[in-house]
Parts: structure tokens; sequence; C-alpha cells
């Protein structure tokens, strides 16, 4: 992993509006073109360009906040026995296409986690996110990427591109700040529920998914099912108890449920095989490369 510091002492980490170069001055960035930004004493530069409002929004969300400032680790019972009811068993073509995103960010090379956070998928990330939250190393916009043109290796965005206003604007820039040959790989809800952050635009049908990548300038090398339909179905109907029927009712007849789920979820081993299987996955996955020339 490149440390943030050295990032900015070489030019990486740019000004999100003029892209020009920043100068460390104490805790204070300043770019070649005047503009300041703040550098926290954990040396998390701050790069928005409205920090009130990038606040306001990222505490405008309870669900946000409690995910990403309760959720420390999977140390407490509680949150083990969540990792068992909500595993998702990705299919083997995903993971095989994040571990080549997140090796071509090994050796000192610069893979950016967008929307990264609260947990670090791998070491060597950098997680790039919305607001000052645990394990976040850089505090910008996806749609504006604080980072100079052809300086990051590869890409990693998960669970994002259905909370942006405008994806195609974040996919663009995300191929403007890859190095030719660069890869990303991105995971996005198809049949997920709302769950705004505080805001939830859009989701995507694998057609749909790798579409804004090819629309970006990307080519797509491989795109398919990440989690499956039984995930769906089971995260669905708990949702349907929960939020479509009364507490009382709701409550323990979706804990019942996701009991079951648990017996249920190992289906999508065998269900994901199916080149069809993305019709009615939970989510898609894209691995995309920015062309050589």
């Amino acid at each position: 992993m490149i440390s943030v510091l050295d990032q900015i002492d070489s030019g990486i980490l740019v000004c999100p509006e003029t892209k020009a170069r920043l100068r460390r001055k104490g805790n204070i960035l300043v770019s070649e073109a005047g503009t300041t930004y703040r550098l926290t004493e954990t040396h998390v530069p701050i790069l928005l360009k409205d920090a009130p409002q990038a606040e306001k929004y990222a505490t405008g969300s309870v669900q946000m906040t409690n995910e990403y400032t309760r959720r420390r680790s999977l140390a407490s019972l509680v949150n083990r026995l969540k990792a068992v009811v909500r595993k998702d068993y990705r299919t083997k073509s995903s993971r095989t296409a994040l571990s080549q995103v997140l090796e071509a960010g090994s050796k000192g090379h610069l893979c950016l986690s967008v929307g990264g956070g609260p947990l670090r998928i791998n070491p060597g990330v950098t997680n790039l996110n919305i607001s000052c939250f645990p394990n976040v190393d850089v505090v910008a916009d996806a749609h504006v990427l604080p980072y100079g043109n052809s300086t990051v290796d590869s890409i990693h965005c998960e669970a994002v591109l259905e909370h942006l206003s405008d994806p195609l604007a974040a996919v663009t820039e995300m191929v403007r700040v890859l190095k030719p040959g660069g890869k990303v790989i991105a995971v996005t809800p198809f049949l997920q529920r709302f769950h705004g952050y505080p805001y939830h635009f859009q989701n995507f049908t694998l057609v749909g998914h790798s579409l804004i990548f090819q629309r970006a300038g990307f080519e797509v090398l491989e795109s398919g099912t990440c989690v499956g339909p039984t995930y769906a179905i089971v995260n669905l109907v708990s949702a349907y108890f929960t939020q479509c029927l009364p507490k009382v009712i709701g409550l323990p007849l979706a804990a019942a449920w996701n009991i079951a789920g648990i017996c249920l979820l190992p289906l999508d081993l065998a269900l994901n095989r199916p080149a069809s299987s993305h019709v009615l996955a939970s989510t898609t996955y894209v691995l995309a490369q920015k062309p050589a020339d």
C-alpha cells in the first residue's frame, strides 16, 4: 500500500476540482491553483468541494451511520451470528475477478477502493469514502476523484453505484484515473431491497451493469452473477416481513425465516452455476479494463 502522505507528495493525490498538485503545509493542503483542503491529525485528507454538505449527506442515514461507526469487527457474538445469517456464497468467478484486482494493487502499487470502509477488504487497499469513517484513508466524492490521470493501478467498487446520483460520471472518473491496462471490479445490486445511505437511486441488471462501463470507455473482460437468487429471495422475504407487516407479527416471522435461510443459502452453490442465474441474482459483478492505448 502506498501511504496517503506518499500519494500527496508524489503528486498522485490532487485537487479534485482543478487536478493541480497538492502541497502539505502542516494540516493544510494547498493546491497549485490556491485551493485549500484539510488534513486530519491521522493524515486523512478531506478533498471535498463542499465538505459541510458532504458531512450532512453522510450523517443523513441512521443505517449508514450505524454500520460505519459501530461495525468495528466480527469479534462479538452478535456480529458473528449476523455473518452466518448473511453468508452470501459468492461465485467462484467473482472471487477470482476480485483477486485479480487486489493482486494488481500489491507490491507497492495503488489499489483504490471507491466507497471503501468500514472494513478493509485487503491491507494494501486505499479506502475512499464520502466521510471520515473508520478505515477511510481519503475523504472525497466518487463523482470527482482526487487522483491524477492514469495514476491508479486498480479499483475495487462494491455496493456503491446504486447510491450515486450519476453513476456514469463516477465510472468515467474511474477510467480517467486508472493506468492503461488497469482493471476495476464492481459489484452492484440487482434484486435487493431499498437501502438508502441516505439515498438509493438504482439497481442494475447484468446488461445495464456492463453497459455503464462500456459507455465510460472500459473494455468489459467478464461479468456475471456475484451473489445468487437464494440470497435475494431470503433477504427480500425478510424485508417484506419487517417492512410491510406490523412489527409484532413481522419481527418474529423474519427471525424464523432468517434461521430457515441459513439452511437455504447453500443452494446458491449450485444455482449460481448456470449463465442465466443473473436474472434472479442479488448482485452482479463486472470486471473491466482500461484500454492499453
